[in-house]
């Protein structure tokens, strides 16, 4: 479960075009394109390195954020199994939706980014350490018990938590439920998504490698050069450097109940951003607008289809889905989610 951001980092978990910028503004546009070039957990007039440019001495961001009203305007969303978070204009993580393991209760300190999955949720503060939260009841694996690191990005599963440590290196931590999720490759990496019982990263060169759970196919990654990855339930999927989008996984069944419910039969297009859910995958076309496929058949002789396939129109600059929902951050800063609203998880305040 995850988000995604157009042309910029998400404050979960994802970063599209990354390059190797030594800080924010060094190349000409870095300072408006909502992006956290430099992985310091700051971007565009927010970052330290961009005060001086002139983009940000014509701008009025710091008496918006004074004065608009608490939880009309977001700087990230997200969403995870049956809540979602976000991050609003004072910084601070707002969570709505089922919080019956405390995965919607942040603490109140300010955070640069925030991730979620479907028993607890995580966020990175300014300085690159990392606070989690949820985990009640019997869903303690360990994936709330975060590292003495500082990272820069994180991707969460069900049971399993993964972050991008500053030196670009991976870590995972929980598993008490062990399919080999927390067993990170080594490298550097630029990009990290959470699967359920998986997870899949991007490397600096643009290989995407996925290790845990892969007897549904969704840790081989077929070949090709990708700019992003989003790892689901039973999938993964990726956006390749040509923007066409690949989905590979959804093999087998139980009991007769196939894992394929078209969530690996992505579209056509042109893509900057994908994020994968359990029965669906939603993508982020180059143009803002959001396209879903998936949420075909049944599972348990109930649809698995609750409108998360049903995506907004309009433009967006991030996207996210969780297990029956999704949400997506429009041009305007405000937040839309769509799908199942049972627990309140499409209801921003």
């Amino acid at each position: 479960m995850h988000t995604i951001e157009r042309g910029a980092a998400s404050l979960l978990l994802v970063t599209l075009g990354w390059g190797c910028a030594d800080f924010e503004g060094d190349v000409a546009g870095e300072c408006t394109d909502r992006a956290d070039n430099d992985r310091d957990g700051a971007y565009d007039c927010d970052d330290p390195d961009c005060f001086a440019s002139p983009d940000c001495q014509q701008t009025d961001t710091a008496d918006t954020a004074d004065t608009a009203p608490p939880g009309t305007a977001w700087l990230a969303v997200t969403a995870g199994g049956v809540h979602s978070c976000g991050i609003d204009i004072d910084h601070k993580v707002v969570c709505w939706g089922s919080d019956e393991y405390n995965q919607a209760s942040p603490p109140g300190s300010s955070q640069a980014q925030v991730a979620v999955s479907f028993y607890h949720s995580c966020a990175i503060d300014e300085d690159g350490g990392v606070t989690c939260w949820g985990c009640g009841g019997d869903q303690d694996h360990g994936q709330c018990s975060e590292p003495d690191e500082t990272f820069t990005q994180l991707g969460l599963g069900t049971y399993h938590s993964c972050g991008i440590a500053t030196d670009g290196t991976l870590t995972c931590w929980g598993c008490a439920t062990d399919r080999g999720q927390c067993d990170s490759p080594g490298g550097d990496f630029a990009q990290i998504s959470g699967g359920s019982q998986h997870a899949c990263a991007l490397s600096n060169s643009g290989e995407v490698s996925c290790w845990g759970d892969h007897d549904n196919g969704q840790t081989e990654v077929p070949d090709g050069s990708y700019q992003q990855v989003a790892a689901g339930k039973w999938h993964s999927c990726g956006v390749l450097t040509d923007g066409s989008i690949g989905c590979w996984g959804c093999e087998g069944d139980d009991d007769g109940e196939p894992f394929d419910h078209g969530q690996c039969e992505a579209p056509a297009g042109s893509f900057q951003a994908v994020a994968a859910g359990s029965y669906h995958s939603c993508g982020l076309s180059t143009d803002g607008s959001i396209s879903c496929w998936g949420c075909a058949g049944q599972e348990d002789d109930s649809d698995v289809d609750l409108g998360q396939c049903d995506a907004p129109t309009g433009s967006f600059t991030q996207l996210a889905v969780g297990k029956w929902h999704g949400c997506a951050l429009g041009d305007d800063q405000l937040a839309t989610c769509w799908g199942n609203d049972y627990f309140g998880q499409i209801s921003p305040p």
